[in-house]
Order: structure tokens, then sequence, then C-alpha cells
């Protein structure tokens, strides 16, 4: 498999699907207004909280035991029998505890949440074995079609007037045909499942869980706080800035997911050198946008939020800055993380993530009530990092991590040059409009590139990982 060419595919189906999800947003954000988008965020926050005990680290482990190239079809069939019990049970609960989850919502959604998780897990199931068989490329048409299921089929029950509920019969509509279209394109044959497989399955998945749990508590715990003690309109705001810092880390999140599949199969091969170079050959890329994106929100923070959504959502200003330097974190974390689990360490990552995990919680839970929004975004900044710093300690006790210093540093350079360009910009033209926000964007993101070309190590890295898309 071709990493660069996998990650150029995921990246490019990315930035069509996130521009198309990100446009959405803005649409239903002046259409509905903070507090139903607040209501959909929290039903959002609920879905990935309860994704945590359905999947029980199984689509890590069913990645991780594909790619691995043996026994694929019993695996498949073996997971499949292990993931109906939690769902079956989640759903259940569901259904009991409706009213306290209607309440907390806001809408009576329960019975769609108890569809929204079986579509998930349905959903996710085929991306993860379209993964294990070395076709990650594939599994951006899944994410693209989603999106676009999403928007389109949001934006005619909003015209009609359904609100919230709008967006959440998109989302389940989205869902449903990714999991159609994952389905017809893996090619994975189920077999018969055996104990032994179930066993295997289980022995990672249940390291793999911590790390699942990371990441979903990453996602959503902050908006699940902010949801206790504050109103649906400042989860609205808040979720709003984080769905923008997203978008920065597109291109991480496809180095990654292709780097993954890869790195287990090169550590089933014992190609220990094969890892080490290219998890250092992926760290610029996996940073080089999330840099200058930072440096550009801490101008023009107040603007995107205020110009592109709405004057409710600029309370979130700096929760965006704040959350835009967490990328920079996690784009580091991405590559350390997906490397650690691909050479068959998912406990250790599992004990990192415990760690983050909780500072997590604890911080949320202080920080939101002393603080408001902006201390759910320095709670998550912090324990973020520190995760970071754990795993990257502990990839280094198996490989020789050689972080590009002087590219980074030069990127640094590059995003405070493109800062101060903007900032003598912004005091010529008055940035009061989209068009003219846009504008402004462009012409900074021009200038760091003819920065960053400037630097002949950097060029020359650039333009042989662009060759490699079409060799």
């Amino acid at each position: 498999m071709n990493i660069a060419r996998s990650s150029f595919k995921l990246f490019g189906a990315n930035i069509v699907s996130s521009a198309t999800a990100f446009l959405g947003i803005a649409y239903f954000a002046q259409e509905l207004g903070a507090a139903p988008m607040g209501v959909f965020f929290l039903f959002q926050a609920m879905l990935g909280l309860l994704a945590i005990p359905a999947d029980f680290g199984l689509r890590g482990a069913v990645e991780k035991r594909i790619s691995e190239g043996e026994s694929q079809g019993e695996f498949l069939t073996s997971a499949v029998i292990l993931k109906l019990v939690p769902i079956t049970l989640i759903v259940a609960g569901i259904l009991l505890l409706q009213s306290y989850v209607n309440n907390y919502i806001g809408e009576n959604v329960a019975i769609l949440l108890a569809a929204a998780i079986i579509l998930q897990e349905a959903a996710q199931f085929a991306v993860v074995v379209l993964k294990g068989e070395l076709r990650v490329g594939e599994t951006a048409v899944l994410r693209l079609a989603r999106q676009v299921s999403w928007v389109g089929v949001s934006t005619l029950f909003v015209t009609q007037g359904y609100g919230a509920l709008g967006l959440i019969y998109g989302l389940l509509t989205a869902l449903g045909v990714m999991f159609v279209l994952g389905l017809y394109k893996c090619s994975t044959s189920p077999s018969r499942p055996s104990i032994k497989h179930a066993r295997s399955l289980f022995n990672y998945s249940r390291y793999n869980v911590v790390s699942s749990i990371g990441g979903y508590f990453y996602s959503w715990m902050d908006v699940a706080i902010i949801g206790l003690f504050l109103s649906q309109a400042h989860v609205g705001a808040y979720e709003t800035a984080w769905r923008v810092t997203t978008i920065v880390v597109l291109l991480s999140d496809s180095i990654a997911s292709a780097l993954f599949p890869q790195v287990s199969r090169w550590n089933a091969n014992n190609a220990k050198s094969r890892i080490e170079s290219t998890i250092q050959e992926t760290i610029t890329p996996s940073m080089i946008l999330v840099i200058p994106s930072f440096f550009g929100t801490l101008i023009f923070s107040s603007e995107i939020l205020e110009l592109i959504f709405g004057p409710e959502f600029a309370i979130a200003s700096l929760v965006l800055i704040v959350l835009m330097g967490e990328k920079i974190v996690q784009s580091v974390h991405i590559i350390f993380g997906k490397a650690l689990q691909g050479i068959n360490r998912p406990d250790l990552a599992a004990y990192a993530t415990v760690t983050s995990v909780l500072t997590n919680l604890v911080l949320n839970l202080i920080f939101v009530v002393q603080f408001g929004i902006i201390g759910a975004a320095m709670a998550t900044t912090i324990s973020f990092s520190m995760n970071a710093i754990i795993h990257g300690y502990y990839l280094s006790k198996f490989m020789d991590i050689r972080f590009p210093y002087s590219e980074i540093s030069w990127c640094v350079l590059s995003s405070v040059g493109m800062a101060l360009f903007l900032e003598g910009l912004r005091s010529l033209i008055v940035v009061n409009n989209v068009v003219s926000l846009v504008t402004a964007i462009s012409a900074g993101a021009l200038v760091y590139w003819l920065l960053i070309f400037t630097s002949k190590s950097l060029r020359v890295k650039l333009v042989t990982q662009a060759k490699s898309l079409v060799s």
C-alpha cells in the first residue's frame, strides 16, 4: 500500500466532505440559531459516548487482525457476533431511560438515538474492514457519501420546519447510506466463527477500548459537561468552534488512517526500520497545515465565528484560539498513537489514555463551572497534551523517533511571517463580510506557502512526496 497515495485520497475526499459539512453547519446555524444546534450536538455527544460500550474496542481489533492477512473471514464473523451483545443491551437501556435522555438533550429523541447507535456501529464496522484490507483510500468515498447525505437530507427537513429534528433525521439517513455503500465495497467474506478468533479479538480490544474511550471523551466529554452546567446555546457555540478546528487536522487524520494498517503489516514482518523512517517522514506533513491555522486564528477568530455562523457564536472566539492550538498537539499525537497501536502495543496506548481521560474529566468538571466554555477548551488542551507526551515516551521505547525540528521550526517562522502580514492587511482593509474574510485568509495562505518553499529541505520533501502520489 502506498501511504502517500492513500493519505492523499483520504485528504482529498475529506476536504470535500468537510467543506460540505462546514457549509451545511454554517447554513443550519444561520437558520436555526445556537440553541437548536446545541440540541443536535448533544444528540451527537450521547451517540459518541454510547459508542464506547457499544464497540468495546472491537473496531480497532478488527482492523488490526484483518490487516495481518490471516483468517480474515473468521475474524469478521466472530467480531459481528461479539458486537451484538453490547449493542442490544445499550438499545434496551436507552428505551428504558428514554425520559431522562429526552430531558437532557431537549427533544423527544430517545428512539432515534437507539436507531442511530445501531446504524453507526454498522457503518463504522464496514469502514474498519476496508482499512484492514489495506484499502484505506477507498474509505474516502464512504466519508464523502455520509456528509453529502447528511447535509442534503437535513436541508430538506430544515426547510420544512423540523428544526433540530431535521438534522437528526439527516444523520440517520447518512449513516444508513454509509453502511450500505461500505457493505458493497468490502471483499472479506464471512467464515465460520470460532472461540479462538473471538478470544484474539477480545485480547486486543480490551486494551484498545481504552484508547477508544480517549477518542470519544476527547470529542464529546467537554460538550456533555457543558450541557450539564451551561445552556444549549453554549453547547452550540462551543461545538461549532470545535468543528472549525477539525478542518485543519484533515491531512493529519488522513496520514494516520493510512499509517496504521501499513505499520501493522510491517510489524508482522519485523520491518522496524521502515516503520521508523515512515514515522519521521509523516510528522512534518501532519503538522504543516495546523501550525499556520493557529496563527491565522489569532488574528481572525471573532470574524470566523460571527461572519460565517452568526453573532450568537462569537462568544466562542477565545475557545476557537485555544482549541486551534490544541490541534498542533493532536497532529503529532495521532501519528504516535497509530504507530504504537500498529506495533501491537494497545496496552501502552491504553495506559496513556487512562491518565488523559481522568485528567480531562476532572479538569472539565472544575474549569467549566469556574470559567464557562473556555474552561472546557483549557481542560481538553491540557489533558490531550499530556496524552501526546506519554504516547511519545512509550513509542520511543521501541522505535528511534527522530523529530524533524528544523522543518517544524521553519513552519513556525513561516506562520509568524504570515500572521504579521495578516495583521498589516487588517489595518488596510475592513474584514466585515464573508468575501473579505475569505480573501484575507487566502492571501495569508499564499504568503505562508511562499515562505515554506524558501526552505530547500521542505521544498525537496514536499516535491518528493508529491511525486510518490503518481509514481
